[in-house]
């Protein structure tokens, strides 16, 4: 009897706040939810360390849970826009072929001919940039083509051993490793509403190789994004979960980055789909936690407010493009 009582508080406490779950209340004002109940989308920044940015995007939206797993799925078609250059997704077992549709940029080559231990513009193990310099050597006369079937098969390797055994590659920046996982692991333990709200999905997104489970659904991908200056390549690592118990989302979208070229040591992106009232709209909410490298140093907090200034003001807009892509109908089929 005790647990219907407490169940039934749960469901009536989540219909007064939908985003009760991510701790929220505090962060979802009351004229935001006048926003909300007009449709519009809204952002806000969270706390973090002097290394992170951290965001929340909320916005109203008529699709069910079935919806946004579907589009995810077909994740190159979900995240289409103007900063993505190119995107893939892996095969179950990975492949060099998945990764066809990826070119590095010129600012990439050049910094890889100068690239040295502890001195590289690019987040690369002493080893790799060996090796990338090597396929250069070996073929002046198309360098560019090497290098690039060599980042290609670097890529490959990171993503197969990361699958198979949890390695992620270090790589050392001003004279010190960085162990992405690590740096990953801080991350989440800093996602206070997943690890105490979820924590079965959060000890499976800790894991090292990801565990095969039943209820979560998982795929890798890579992509080549427009960020600043520079062109992002990174990989991540997707996990989907269904919430059926009460207070949990309706769907929980976890993207891990397990591999990134500039900036990003470590981040943590959610997707959810909150359920709300019976009559009314659910609610799309996106998370992000991201450590950056870039906000270290004598400038670094004024650094920050930039960033952090432009990620707000760019979330509810992004945002509200995947809502009308949700809402426009089943993603697209896969070409046969």
């Amino acid at each position: 009897m005790l647990y219907v009582l407490l169940a039934l508080a749960v469901v009536l406490a989540q219909q007064a706040d939908p985003f009760a779950f991510f701790r929220l209340s505090a962060i979802v004002t009351a004229d935001d939810r006048a926003d909300l109940d007009r449709g519009e989308p809204v952002a806000h920044v969270l706390s973090g360390t002097d290394l992170e940015v951290a965001t929340v995007a909320v916005v109203p939206v008529n699709i069910g849970g079935d919806r946004l797993v579907a589009w995810m799925r077909r994740i190159e078609a979900l995240k289409k826009s103007a900063y993505v250059v190119a995107i893939g997704r892996f095969s179950d077992r990975p492949r060099i072929e998945d990764l066809a549709g990826l070119s590095l940029d010129d600012k990439d080559l050049t910094d890889l001919q100068s690239c040295r231990p502890r001195s590289c513009n690019l987040k690369l193990s002493a080893r790799e940039m060996i090796q990338l310099q090597r396929a250069a050597a070996t073929a002046p006369r198309d360098s560019k083509a090497a290098v690039e079937q060599g980042f290609r098969q670097m890529l490959l390797d990171r993503v197969r051993a990361y699958l198979e055994t949890g390695e992620l590659a270090a790589y050392e920046d001003d004279d010190q490793p960085v162990w992405p996982a690590a740096r990953f692991a801080s991350v989440l333990q800093r996602s206070v509403w997943l690890t105490e709200g979820w924590p079965r999905f959060a000890e499976h997104l800790r894991a090292s190789p990801p565990p095969i489970a039943p209820d979560v659904e998982s795929f890798v991908y890579w992509s080549k994004e427009r960020l600043a200056d520079r062109a992002v390549i990174s990989v991540t690592h997707v996990s989907i979960m269904r919430g059926h118990d009460p207070g949990l989302p309706d769907t929980l979208v976890a993207g891990r980055q397990i591999f990134a070229t500039h900036y990003v040591n470590a981040s943590l992106g959610v997707t959810a789909l909150v359920r709300g009232e019976p009559d009314g709209p659910n609610y799309l909410v996106h998370l992000n936690r991201s450590e950056l490298d870039v906000l270290g140093g004598p400038f670094g907090g004024l650094v920050k407010w930039f960033i952090q200034r432009r990620l707000k003001t760019e979330a509810a807009g992004v945002l509200d493009g995947l809502r009308r892509r949700l809402e426009g109908g089943e993603p697209p089929a896969i070409a046969k």
